[in-house]
């Protein structure tokens, strides 16, 4: 028996090919990656500006430090988002056997030059045409079990784009007579040797609120129904 694996199952333009949802769940979804991503890189950029503010007046600094107070390759999350029914979309952690569902990740990589805290050539710049990789690997807490995981790798352009979204669709399997805990953890890592980047999810936005949370799991529950 031959094993097909991960790095196999490519396109032509390197990207991994992505599980596919549906065209009518794809259609519903629309333009919601992006709309989110629209309102994050304006939070982002607003946070940028504060910061860069803060600096050249010597206040305190914003943002979550890497180097000092600078960030300058990270990785966010949205809590799963289901597209099933009329109109508004409602985001959901709560999920039935057997529907359709996305994870949206925004992949950063800061824009800014700060010399001081040793980035006098932007992350931005120093990515430049390398090979990135962003997993997203699931545990069933309920039974202590692997998967379903997932993930993308493709090239950054030159320079780097600032933001980078990806979608993770899945198909929540049936759990059986009683509801399933699932914890999804993301990463994001750069494949070329000698680069020193890497990162995981550790801040999550709430979909169903919009408040971003720190350093908590990303979990769905999946019922049967």
């Amino acid at each position: 028996m031959t094993t097909t694996t991960k790095d196999e199952i490519t396109v032509s333009s390197g990207t991994v090919a992505p599980v596919a949802p549906p065209d009518d769940v794809r259609e519903k979804a629309g333009t919601t990656g992006e709309d989110l991503l629209s309102r994050f890189r304006a939070s982002m950029e607003s946070r940028l500006d504060r910061r860069q503010a803060a600096l050249r007046g010597g206040g305190a600094e914003l943002g979550e430090p890497t180097v000092g107070p600078y960030v300058a390759f990270d990785l966010y999350a949205f809590t799963p988002i289901q597209f099933g029914g009329p109109p508004p979309y409602q985001p959901s952690k709560i999920i039935a056997g057997g529907e359709w569902a996305v994870i949206y990740a925004v992949m950063f990589v800061n824009p800014t030059i700060d010399i001081v805290n040793g980035f006098a050539v932007p992350p931005t710049v120093q990515l430049s045409g390398r090979r990135w990789r962003v997993s997203m690997d699931q545990i069933n807490l309920t039974n202590v079990t692997d998967g379903p995981d997932d993930f993308r790798q493709d090239r950054f352009s030159s320079p780097a784009p600032p933001f980078t979204l990806l979608e993770f669709w899945f198909q929540a399997a049936y759990p059986g007579r009683k509801p399933a805990l699932f914890e999804a953890n993301l990463s994001a890592d750069i494949l070329n040797f000698g680069q020193p980047y890497a990162a995981f999810a550790s801040t999550i936005v709430d979909a169903d609120t919009g408040r971003v949370q720190e350093n908590i799991p990303l979990r769905y529950l999946v019922y049967p129904k």
